[in-house]
């Protein structure tokens, strides 16, 4: 029962923080992966941007859908995996909301890996794929400044390869860091 609402709760976070980081740098709206995630998050966003204003252009009504989404998620698996009571739970909100925020820039970076990815699977393969525009403004501003520094080898671009390890560790050892702290507020 519990991986049913980790595929529901994933799907429908990973959707919100997809749409909010298309948005933040500037993604083409007319595509399949901008058009999936602002399906799937619409019903949600549309009521929090009542409450959430906008800043400088950017609706951060998906981001606060996604880390409810994996706050109420920590919630129903501490009481369904039987590790606190209902009852105990309000004396474990600051760890579920602090654990929230963690959860969301782990799965950022977890998208952003997989655009990386694909971005260099499409551009050997079908480089001219509707969803090229979105993955390559997702991706180009980490590569960008990576491509000033590392040269190209012959005519292979590394840069993927090395922001992959650095998005790696990243996970390993800020995210591990975080989640070492938020552990601290259990």
């Amino acid at each position: 029962m519990e991986s049913l609402f980790e595929l529901v709760f994933g799907i429908f976070s990973f959707a919100a923080l997809l749409r909010f980081l298309l948005q933040v740098v500037g993604a083409p709206y007319r595509n399949p992966l901008s058009e999936f995630a602002v399906s799937l998050s619409e019903f949600a966003v549309r009521p929090l941007r009542r409450w959430i204003p906008g800043f400088r252009g950017v609706d951060y009504s998906p981001l606060l859908w996604a880390w409810l989404l994996e706050c109420l998620l920590l919630a129903a698996n501490l009481t369904l995996l039987g590790m606190v009571r209902p009852l105990d739970l309000v004396h474990f909100i600051p760890w579920v909301l602090v654990m929230g925020w963690v959860t969301v820039l782990r799965h950022g970076l977890y998208l952003l890996m997989g655009a990386v990815f694909l971005l260099a699977v499409l551009s050997w393969i079908n480089p001219y794929s509707p969803i090229m525009p979105a993955v390559d403004a997702l991706t180009r501003p980490f590569l960008n400044p990576l491509r000033r520094i590392i040269p190209l080898m012959g005519t292979v671009d590394l840069t993927p390869v090395v922001l992959m390890v650095i998005f790696q560790l990243t996970l390993t050892v800020l995210i591990g860091a975080l989640e070492m702290l938020a552990q601290r507020l259990m």
